[in-house]
């Protein structure tokens, strides 16, 4: 079996038509012209002339052929659905309201503990207090002399900690008698944690300044912990809502040293607050100005979230000194005016605290000095009395190097203490009734302090703990924070904290970080039916978890703060949204028109023929808590199918796929995978366990994997449930039936050498795979595009790719087809399991040269055919299996390689639609395309067709794809425009129809002061969940022996044809120069010549080889759209036509987003209307095969972002390959293993061949054709901080496991 080789290629079989197809072979290459009749004919110097008809049509059904034959023979479809049409089923009739409050119930139950645990923890440390009075504890155990020996990693806290003691951090000058509980508080802490999962880090961090942490670990050891100043540790001991504007002096007599004082001191107030709070910065000069980043921050304050919190910090960094006079009463006229916009807008609670804190030198100019002062006390004076003077001031002194300004410091202390009647403010002269308010019932001003500041101060002791000053209203409840990022650790947590008196002294808060993937777990993975989804909010609305957000286990940023409005935008939701709110327990229909669906909705509608569907809302709120569950079901009326018990197929062994824990003997390496074909192996993800969060966060052990094995394979029904939910063990079962064939197929198939892995999956989570494969445990096959295009596209079989095969297997294209509870229902609704078949790129290709002939007249230069899915992504193209690098294989829309036929097919709107959604995980707006796959007929050149250029396409019956052909008879131009550096549209102010540009996507303009969106991106739809980032598990070095699992004896293919297209194997063409053709090509592992040129890096981070530096900048060249075209001509066609563009459409891209001249308005032409003049090339442009040189330009822009690296940081931070409607653009860092860098902005302009510096030696060709400047993803900041570990890809994969032998 080892040496067997594909001698027989696919579709060889004979046909009717193998004699048309023959005649058709005698046409010699490179004599064909195309007449757009579609006759062709081969035409020659005294050679007669020969028709023959050609049918797109019948050609697209010879593929179509193929496709099922591939789907039934090589994946088993047909056999399996036999096999599950045969099983018996049990139906199950979900009742909302039911469903709603078992799981409410759960989540109740898991708040109930933590509660529970804080509320334990605070009877402690008030016992050990009244214990402290006579016995004092006071020995402090310091976190960061804790000997190393003491601790050990856990992957739970992500750290190593100690989990038997709890250690100490000091806030500055904490007095040695200070009370400290914690030797009391250690065996309190170790038990919550053992009998608590789901518990990070517990704490005590007391009013005195000791920060108390169990499990022990290191942290913050340069220097104090100055724990008070945490959002957490504020917003429970002053728990009501914070109305704040800082103001920050930056006037001529502030030096570089106090303005940087003040700076300081304003972060430190920022990161001090919390979503509960709202807060405003300005800065104070001759001007007041306000952060520019929000519009609604000039008129109101905004919610402390994140987001808000990342653009303040930027407008504070970059307050710069002013050399005018500062303006001090107009500076607190706009701080009262936006606390008096905000107080109007909200309702507002007597509890609120109005506080402005200012920060300055407190300098007034010599001449008109006590002007001044009373100019600003009498706006502080008389705009307080329309608040009911409810507005506290705190004033913070900026001290100049040690000189102390009396005058300054009484000016500011006034101004705390709003002493207005020492500069003579008549009490008279602000008249009660201008604030509406009698003088008898106006209420006294509430006195701040002052402050000084100076290089000494500790900022977040001083300024940090500006709530000493507000009112303590002694409230001792428990509170629940919003997600965020945990600082210690890794992940997101939710902190549940108290606050702990003795009597009316505050001793300090007690707190348990809860991680979010636990809390969420139920939310996350619910899973009643295909047809329902449920999604958690808060009782002002906002959203914790959604369908369409990211899995908390996986979240690298927060999701936007906005309510669950954005993400349910059907009509009548906001009435169901008002009842959620005010109702603790209900439930609500609505009917929705389908053209007003959301794409979720539309893939659970078992009957998509209807213009009208239903959508149901049960919703329950959690007891003792603020948050509200809702269950949705979309047309709830039909029962669910699931299977009845089952037994395990008799020749069928099951194989746990832990091959490291079971130490199979005959284990393999599958590519980097650890594998073995002796048997498919089974993968449970998160979701088929009772808990999902226990099974992601606690390592597999060899005796959990033997408990699950017995009890998977156990007919007899005796063996206890190792943790499962109940549904998994008929899965397994009902999915075992395919072992025989697929054992078979290995044996017998033809098509073995272009086959990576075979699998099937289950809704439960279910994974069998062949060859057995040992697979990521986060790694989760439903929420996989390959899974999710195919329960969108029941019963057809569904092409997905090209994407980097995580398991190392190189570039990979996936067919999948549902399998359904009776062949006679194949709705989307009744899918019982997908089942999915990867094979390499280049197999499809060679597929269309095979069955197509005609495709491979002329080596694909003017006659080129092609395979898109049905959101225009490539699976096959010429340009794709080029070894002249021409950019990453992945994700290469029809937009990017044939962008004259993209500018055609739009104006054929029945056949594509230029769609938009809003992604929340990442704050973007995302446009993409969907094509009609019940198109009947063919189309071609519409309107703008050019005479230079003709096309045919057509759908590939009983598939998500279509077949295209194009033929060029001399140059064209036409305009696609996109981005070659990023995933940016290049006008995010319009979108037209029927303009042509790539998949792409705009930052989603959010209002941070409502957390509502802007009109126009309301109407949009939230998209469906992204695709998850996924990694290989490494394998140990002591297995990089293992053979490989399938030798497909490369070194012994001797032609292109026999080489094309096999496992592992490539035809190397190009030398390592990246120029020179090889005299003698021939076959070699992919390692060796990745991409078809010798020594080229492989995109995995291991692989051999170096690019040479001329390869780089040459690739770079090659595939820059426009670089090696742009001739003297065409430049002057460009520049005439863009000026023309401009003078029409002066459209202006926002002011954060730079680019170049050619980008600024080129987002829509139409290259189609213009004469095609032809361009004078020499000779050696045509070594580009003609595709890029010979067609047309992709308007190319290179944009930077210098002052927004948050929206950088975002576009980049995604990682989305598979389930995200195809919106990659030419980005590769979308499923490629070298991730973007940060650097320097580029000079705008197309010429991007002399920036090789910046290429990475590591980068593939392909990807180095993109790469003409490299982002780092957010979380690495630093340019050149490059993470490359053995075996471990950081691309956003897709990945399934399976190899066999040749």
């Amino acid at each position: 079996m080892a040496g067997r080789t594909a001698e027989k290629p696919p579709g060889s079989s004979p046909t009717p038509r193998s004699a048309f197809r023959d005649r058709r072979r005698g046409v010699r290459r490179g004599w064909l012209a195309v007449s757009w009749s579609f006759v062709f004919t081969a035409i020659s110097c005294g050679y007669c002339t020969a028709e023959t008809e050609f049918s797109i049509l019948e050609e697209a059904q010879v593929l179509s052929e193929q496709m099922k034959k591939l789907s039934s023979q090589e994946l088993g479809v047909f056999t399996m659905q036999r096999i599950f049409s045969s099983f018996v089923y049990t139906e199950k009739t979900s009742n909302g309201e039911t469903e709603v409050q078992q799981l409410a119930k759960k989540i109740r139950e898991k708040f109930n503990r933590y509660l529970d645990v804080v509320n334990r923890n605070k009877q402690v440390v008030e016992a050990s207090y009244t214990a402290h009075l006579t016995s004092p504890l006071t020995a402090i155990q310091d976190c960061c002399s804790i000997p190393a020996s003491m601790m050990d990693f856990d992957g739970n806290f992500n750290t190593n900690v100690s989990k038997t003691i709890c250690c100490d951090r000091l806030s500055p000058n904490v007095n040695s008698r200070a009370f400290n509980p914690g030797r009391d508080l250690n065996s309190v802490l170790a038990d919550n944690l053992k009998s608590n999962p789901g518990i990070k880090w517990q704490y005590f961090s007391s009013e005195e300044g000791i920060f108390t942490i169990f499990p022990a670990h290191k942290f913050h050891c340069k220097g104090n912990y100055e724990h008070r100043s945490r959002a957490v540790y504020v917003s429970a001991v002053r728990p009501q809502s914070k109305h704040i504007v800082v103001m920050v002096d930056h006037g001529a007599s502030v030096t570089d040293t106090q303005l940087q004082i003040a700076r300081d001191s304003a972060l430190v107030i920022l990161n001090s607050v919390d979503e509960h709070d709202k807060i405003s910065i300005l800065s104070v000069a001759e001007t007041v100005r306000s952060c520019s980043l929000d519009q609604c921050y000039k008129s109101l304050l905004s919610p402390a979230t994140s987001e808000t919190k990342r653009k303040m910090s930027t407008f504070i960094s970059n307050i710069k000194a002013s050399d005018q006079a500062t303006q001090h009463a107009a500076g607190f006229q706009k701080a009262f005016q936006l606390l008096r916009n905000t107080s109007s807008l909200s309702k507002q609670s007597t509890t609120t605290d109005m506080v402005i804190i200012y920060l300055s030198s407190g300098i007034t100019s010599r001449d008109s000095s006590e002007v001044e002062k009373r100019a600003t006390l009498s706006v502080v004076r008389e705009e307080n009395r329309y608040l009911n003077n409810s507005v506290m001031i705190l004033t913070y002194a900026l001290m100049n190097e040690g000189v102390t300004g009396l005058k300054e410091l009484a000016f500011l202390r006034d101004l705390a203490e709003q002493n207005s009647l020492k500069y003579g403010v008549d009490r008279s002269s602000v008249s009660a009734a201008s604030s509406g308010l009698s003088g008898a019932s106006m209420m006294p001003v509430v006195k701040g302090s002052m402050m000084v500041l100076n290089q000494l101060s500790n900022l977040e002791t001083t300024v940090g703990r500006f709530y000493i000053n507000l009112p303590n209203r002694m409230i001792d409840l428990a509170r629940f924070s919003l997600p965020y990022s945990d600082t210690m650790g890794d992940g997101f947590i939710m902190t549940v904290s108290r606050p702990c008196y003795f009597g009316n002294l505050l001793l300090g808060v007690v707190g348990v970080d809860v991680n979010l993937a636990y809390i969420l777990e139920d939310v996350t993975y619910y899973q009643d039916s295909l047809a329902s989804y449920t999604f958690l909010i808060d009782n002002k609305g906002y959203t914790l978890m959604h369908p369409s957000l990211t899995r908390p286990y996986l979240m690298t940023e927060p999701p936007l703060h906005t309510d669950i409005i954005h993400y349910e935008n059907i009509p009548g939701f906001p009435v169901v949204r008002q009842n959620i709110l005010s109702l603790p327990l209900g439930s609500q229909i609505i009917a929705v028109p389908a053209n007003s669906s959301l794409s979720w909705h539309t893939n659970r509608l078992r009957d998509n023929s209807k213009d009208v569907y239903n959508v149901s809302y049960a919703w329950k709120l959690v007891q003792d808590t603020s948050f509200i569950l809702c269950i949705v079901y979309v047309q709830p009326e039909i029962p669910v199918k699931q299977l009845k018990n089952l037994n395990t197929a008799p020749s069928s062994k099951l194989l746990y796929h832990r091959l490291d824990l079971l130490g199979q003997p005959s284990s393999c390496l599958h590519f980097k995978q650890l594998a073995t074909v002796e048997s498919p192996t089974v993968m449970l993800a998160a979701g088929s366990f009772s808990s999902p969060y226990e099974h992601l966060s606690q390592p597999e052990t060899k005796r959990m994997v033997e408990h699950y094995t017995a009890y998977l394979s156990d007919n007899t029904r005796l063996i206890a449930n190792p943790g499962l939910k109940s549904s998994v063990r008929n899965e397994v079962m009902a999915t075992s039936h395919v072992t025989d064939e697929w054992m078979t197929l290995m044996e017998m198939s033809s098509l073995n050498c272009y086959i990576v892995r075979r699998y099937i999956a289950t809704p439960s989570g279910v994974l069998r795979i062949y060859p057995g494969s040992l697979m990521d445990k986060a790694f989760d096959p439903t929420r996989r595009q390959w899974y999710q295009h195919a329960v969108a596209n029941p019963g057809l079989v569904t092409f997905t790719g090209p994407y980097l095969d995580i398991g190392g297997a190189g570039y990979v294209v996936t067919i999948s087809h549902t399998i359904h509870a009776s062949s006679a229902q194949m709705a989307p609704g009744y899918a019982v399991a997908v089942m999915g078949i990867d094979f390499t790129l280049r197999y499809f290709y060679k597929v269309l040269l095979d069955l197509l002939p005609i495709c491979n007249q002329d080596k694909g230069n003017k006659i080129r055919c092609f395979i898109m899915e049905d959101r225009g992504y490539l699976v096959a193209h010429p340009t794709l299996i080029d070894p002249k690098g021409h950019a990453p294989a992945e994700q290469q829309h029809i937009t990017h390689k044939e962008p004259l036929v993209a500018n055609d097919i739009l104006n054929h709107p029945n056949f594509v639609k230029k769609n938009l959604c809003n992604s929340f995980s990442d704050r973007t707006v995302q446009r993409f395309y969907k094509f009609n796959t019940s198109i009947m007929g063919d189309l071609t050149n519409l309107v703008h067709g050019s005479h230079c250029s003709k096309y045919r396409l057509t759908r590939i019956p009983g598939t998500n794809a279509f077949a295209g052909i194009v033929n060029e008879t001399c140059d064209s131009l036409a305009f696609c425009a996109c981005s070659t550096v990023d995933r940016l549209c290049l006008n995010c102010h319009r979108m037209e129809q029927n303009e042509c540009e790539c998949p792409c996507e705009c930052p989603l303009e959010v209002n941070e002061c409502t957390g509502n969106l802007t009109n126009a991106e309301n109407r949009n739809p939230s998209c469906e969940v992204l695709q998850e980032p996924i990694s290989l598990n490494v394998i140990d070095s002591s297995q990089d022996t293992l053979p490989q699992c399938i030798n497909t004896r490369c070194s012994q293919r001797y032609s292109s044809r026999d080489c094309f297209g096999v496992l592992d194997c490539e035809w190397c063409t190009v030398d390592s120069d990246g120029k020179t053709h090889l005299d003698k090509p021939y076959c070699a592992l992919q390692k060796e010549c990745f991409g078809g040129i010798v020594g080229a890096k492989s995109p995995y981070a291991d692989g051999l080889g170096v690019v040479d530096e001329e390869v780089a900048s040459l690739n770079m060249i090659k595939s820059a759209p426009v670089g090696p075209v742009a001739g003297g001509i065409m430049g002057c066609i460009m520049v005439l036509v863009l000026a023309v563009y401009a003078y029409r459409h002066q459209i202006h891209r926002r002011s954060h987003q730079h680019m170049s001249p050619l980008a600024a308005q080129e987002m829509s032409i139409r290259m189609s209307n213009l004469d095609n003049d032809r361009d004078d090339r020499d000779e050696d442009s045509h070594e580009d095969r003609g595709i890029i040189s010979n067609t047309r330009f992709i308007a190319a822009v290179i944009e930077r972002h210098t002052h927004t690296p948050e929206r950088r940081r975002r576009y980049w931070g995604r990682s989305g390959t598979e389930s995200d409607h195809g919106y990659s653009t030419m980005s590769p860092q979308e499923d490629s293993e070298n991730p973007p860098g940060n650097n320097d902005p580029l000079s705008a302009g197309v010429d991007v061949g002399n920036h090789d510096d910046d290429l990475d030696l590591d980068t593939p060709p392909q990807t180095a054709a993109l790469l003409s400047h490299k982002f780092h993803p957010y979380r690495h900041p630093h340019p050149h901080h490059h993470l490359l570990h053995t075996h471990h890809l950081q691309a956003a994969v897709t990945v399934h496991s399976v190899d066999a032998e040749c």
